[in-house]
């Protein structure tokens, strides 16, 4: 006799139903997805209808409803990078001019809004519990996930952009009513640029509250002096020019972002 399927999650869009339909089967359990086609074939219509359900055997339902419930941010968060190829590895000069063996390329995320926009769902839930009026998004990798942010949120949404090389609100917001704000960034380095929209922030009579970023280099070192959400901790080595393993090892240095990927020099 054929064991019955029981649903133990269900979802709204199909990258996140095969994420973790992926993550379970990865620990032996055979999955299945009920709907999918149909999301397939008319996601627009198929989504005011139906849900795609993630079903398992039934002798199976406790110990992978288990396993999804322990998938905090931080494994949603990693999986999400890796399927999306976001996590590399090399000799990378970062913003902050240190080098790096490992990068995060977040473009790879925001390529695709609907990644983009389950991430923005998961920093939602973490800063919701903060009371501010807007959220800042630095310029520019920032900008896209304060803004999705700050829609789920219903709240006001201004970026900040460096200007003559001192971080500056862009020109037009109204502020009259902003009194607080929660920053959203994407990649915690060092923090630099974080510190820069804070100290922008206070010197307008704003109050930042909160910071959250999608991935926090540092491993938990930066301190921002308030509440810092990141859904993704990663101690990352990086290391100054002079003292770069990388460098003495002759490894090539490239520069993230550049759209050529030309060594630099």
């Amino acid at each position: 006799m054929e064991e019955s399927l029981i649903t133990i999650a269900s979802y709204d869009n199909i990258f996140e139903a095969e994420l973790a339909k992926a993550l379970l089967e990865e620990s032996g359990f055979k999955v299945y997805l009920l709907n999918e086609r149909m999301m397939g074939i008319y996601p627009t219509v198929a989504a005011d209808m139906y849900r795609i359900e993630l079903q398992v055997p039934s002798s199976d339902e406790e110990s992978a409803s288990r396993i999804l419930e322990s998938l905090g941010d931080e494994s949603f968060t990693s999986e999400l990078l890796s399927a999306s190829g976001a996590l590399l590895e090399g000799h990378f000069l970062l913003t902050s001019g240190k080098h790096s063996g490992n990068y995060v390329e977040k473009i790879r995320i925001l390529q695709k809004p609907e990644s983009a926009a389950m991430l923005c769902r998961k920093l939602a839930e973490r800063i919701g519990k903060f009371e501010f009026d807007a959220i800042v998004g630095p310029a520019y990798g920032g900008i896209a996930l304060a803004f999705e942010t700050a829609r789920i949120l219903a709240k006001d949404f201004i970026f900040t952009q460096r200007k003559d090389e001192q971080m500056t609100i862009r020109s037009g917001f109204d502020l009259a009513a902003i009194r607080k704000v929660a920053v959203i960034e994407d990649i915690v380095t060092t923090g630099g640029s974080v510190f820069e929209v804070i100290k922008c922030m206070q010197d307008r009579g704003i109050e930042v509250v909160v910071v959250a970023a999608l991935v926090d280099r540092s491993g938990g070192k930066v301190d921002f002096g308030i509440s810092f959400e990141a859904l993704l901790s990663l101690d990352i080595p990086v290391w100054d020019a002079e003292v770069c393993p990388l460098c003495a090892q002759n490894h090539e240095l490239v520069k993230p972002g550049a759209s050529d990927k030309k060594p630099v020099h």
